[in-house]
């Protein structure tokens, strides 16, 4: 295996892109068409029906019904407000609302009214106060996408990555290192500083009725700087901080999408439909609504600090966001060009590569899922006030960092890395989060970024030779702690069982065979049921095992420890990854217990011909 040297703190298995084991998963997808035409249009807190339509309709009548927020799990709808022909309607109560119109076409007899409803948004009156001497602030603008990797993105938005790189000379971060499962252990210590520990619990299962604190995130140190804030994020069912939390219980940004997108997707009713319309919002998609409003943001008056998550193209099916290629990199040439950009930081990122698709059964995608994107674009006016500033985030390319490190840099290009954490972990003379706009040391290892050994590339693992007695107890292991893990719900979920490559050669079909096979030559292993490997240390020795387990086809990765003098193994549910998807095997656990939800086969889901009966 090559690796990139980085010093005595890390060395980074170096990937190609576009290496056959990668390529071979890249499918294309037709871009999202919309369909219809939007009668009405949004511009900052003015809603308006269109010239176009003004010009087709007569007599023309719109009912506003307000969006309100009221915590992350509520909302309500507005009291019924007319509006008739080229009037506007201001938003003031909500950013956000639901607009049916009706109108006579002027060449028609004028019998029959047409019809249009639909959502809107845009940006009510927000006041802002800037503290004496914090005028020249610069803004914020973060744009990211679920489940890629940097990789992936150099894979499948070529024409973004190019624009990126050559036209807005990003600096492309090649040490950016996830620090556990999921977005929430991106997102955490990115918006807020803190992992998830952290902060106060809002888990569902543990902490019913407690909300996150907004007040210990970055849009409230913006707010309170001065700045106009926005967080937008959209498939809201599975929310960074809703899937498994209670969310927060009052606005975290000034302009926040929440509840628009929890009515307009019905709770994700329209996302399951079936149908390419859930990619659209009225007659455009998704995604770019969401950059359209984005635009809108920056042209308000004062200091900007803007999330804008997108997921729907990239979350279940990575392909998908091909399809926003050639809009993204237009949307970014648009930017570079309004002159935006000489006094904002711009940042493009993943929160990690893709976990469940079968590009992570290979070896490649377990470690681009741990490398998500981090794009990097310094402004002028930063550059200028600090000349060294994009040599030395240059310099940090190939250093070790993490979602921490960007917190800090961010708060240090906004003029107030006084207020960054300082925590230091245990054992380390290095702070947790660094400034990428400093030095940060070659020597920088996964314990002194906070990474477990888990989830660090840079760890050295040997295989492990199917005769070594803890080869399969390790595996028996694995597959008995997942089944200890929905011990709770027992009533609820099947228990699950360790399948062989006797049996799929036995009984499965040839497709499940190839497969089965094909993974198993690529790991350069032919055992039964388990790849393991392991990592020597003076008191233990860590042990990394993969297994397939049945009904379903279920995948799951944990490290363990072994203790040699005790003979003993032991991990945690945090250790056990789930690497391929469970679609709709946990919908009897989802709302109640979601962290199950990588584990959970529910008994009324239903055993299909191809599933394994449980034994």
């Amino acid at each position: 295996m090559e690796t990139n040297q980085l010093g005595t703190g890390c060395e980074f298995p170096t990937l190609d892109p576009f290496s056959a084991e990668a390529t071979r998963f890249n499918q294309d997808m037709p871009k999202v068409v919309c369909e219809g035409v939007d009668w009405v249009n949004c511009y900052k807190s003015e809603c308006q029906v269109t010239k176009e339509i003004i010009e087709k309709y007569r007599n023309i009548v719109c009912i506003y019904k307000d969006i309100v927020y009221v915590n992350d799990q509520k909302h309500t709808i507005g009291a019924p407000i007319k509006v008739i022909g080229e009037q506007k309607y201001y938003l003031n109560r909500s950013d956000s609302v639901k607009v049916s119109c009706s109108g006579f076409d002027k060449n028609g007899l004028g019998l029959v009214s047409s019809r249009w409803f639909g959502y809107k948004s845009g940006f009510r009156p927000v006041t802002t106060v800037v503290p004496p001497g914090r005028e020249g602030s610069l803004n914020v603008l973060i744009l990211g996408f679920d489940s890629t990797s940097r990789n992936g993105f150099i894979r499948r938005m070529p024409k973004s990555y190019q624009v990126l790189t050559e036209e807005l000379q990003a600096t492309v971060l090649k040490g950016f290192h996830i620090l556990g499962d999921g977005t929430p252990t991106t997102l955490y210590p990115l918006l807020s500083g803190r992992s998830e520990l952290e902060h106060p619990d809002a888990r569902k299962k543990f902490a019913k009725g407690k909300f996150l604190d907004p007040k210990l995130f970055i849009f409230h140190t913006a707010k309170e700087d001065g700045y106009h804030t926005a967080y937008f994020e959209d498939m809201p069912w599975i929310g960074s901080f809703q899937l498994r939390y209670n969310g927060f219980s009052s606005c975290p940004a000034d302009h926040y999408l929440r509840a628009f997108f929890l009515e307009e997707t019905s709770y994700g009713a329209k996302w399951w439909s079936g149908s390419q319309s859930r990619y659209c919002v009225g007659a455009v998609p998704r995604y770019m609504m969401m950059l359209n409003l984005t635009r809108q943001f920056m042209d308000i008056e004062g200091k900007k600090f803007a999330f804008n998550f997108i997921s729907d193209i990239s979350h279940n099916d990575f392909n998908m966001i091909s399809t926003a290629d050639e809009d993204f990199a237009k949307y970014l040439k648009e930017l570079k060009d309004s002159g935006k950009l000489k006094d904002t930081l711009l940042i493009v990122m993943g929160d990690h590569g893709s976990r469940f698709s079968p590009i992570r059964e290979t070896y490649q995608g377990k470690i681009e899922e741990r490398l998500p994107l981090m794009a990097i674009v310094l402004p002028e006016t930063l550059t200028e006030r600090r000349p060294e500033a994009l040599s030395v985030l240059r310099a940090n390319v190939d250093v070790l960092t993490t979602p921490f490190d960007v917190h800090t840099t961010i708060l240090d290009a906004m003029g107030l890395k006084k207020l960054a954490n300082d925590f230091t972990v245990a054992g380390s003379d290095l702070p947790r989060g660094m400034s990428l706009l400093h030095h940060i040391p070659n020597s920088r290892s996964c314990g002194q970024a906070s990474i477990l050994n888990h989830w660090c590339v840079c760890t050295k693992w040997n295989n492990v030779s199917v005769t070594d007695p803890l080869y399969k107890r390790s595996a028996k292991y694995l597959a008995d702690a997942i089944n200890s893990i929905i011990q709770e719900v027992s009533h609820l979920c099947v228990r699950r069982t360790l399948t062989s490559i006797d049996w799929v050669l036995r009984q499965g079909t040839n497709e499940d065979v190839l497969r089965f096979r094909r993974g198993m030559e690529e790991e350069g292993l032919f055992a039964d049921f388990v790849t393991t490997s392991h990592l020597v240390k003076p008191d233990s020795e860590y042990y990394q095992a993969k297994i397939v387990m049945t009904p379903g086809r279920a995948v799951f990765e944990g490290t363990m420890k072994f203790y040699p003098r005790e003979n003993r193994l032991a991990l945690s549910a945090e250790d056990i990854l789930r690497i391929s998807a469970y679609g709709d095997e946990p919908m009897c656990v989802s709302d109640t217990h979601p962290h199950l939800n990588k584990f959970c086969y529910c008994f009324n889901k239903g055993l299909n011909s191809t599933t394994i009966v449980v034994r």
